[in-house]
């Protein structure tokens, strides 16, 4: 069994409150959670309107498909119109 951690800095361009932050960072865990089934959480800058770390983890039997989703999921980050993608680190355990 191995264990893919993926963390993610975002800034989250269309946040003027904290509670405009999480309501757009709730739709992201939730549209992840279900499509991809992965544990996400955020993890950092929860008092920050406009930054968001989040925390990632996804359990699988083999290294290459669990770095193969996790950086799908980066891909998609890339994509959000909402968020920017600043950093991200990925661990296989």
């Amino acid at each position: 069994m191995k264990v893919g951690i993926l963390q993610v800095d975002l800034q989250v361009g269309d946040a003027l409150t904290v509670r405009d932050k999480r309501r757009i960072v709730k739709s992201l865990r939730d549209r992840w959670r279900h499509r991809h089934n992965v544990s996400v959480a955020e993890v950092e800058f929860l008092e920050h309107p406009r930054q968001a770390r989040l925390g990632v983890a996804m359990v699988g039997l083999e290294r290459r498909q669990l770095e193969s989703a996790l950086a799908g999921l980066v891909e998609c980050l890339r994509r959000e119109p909402r968020l920017e993608l600043l950093d991200f680190q990925l661990e296989i355990i």
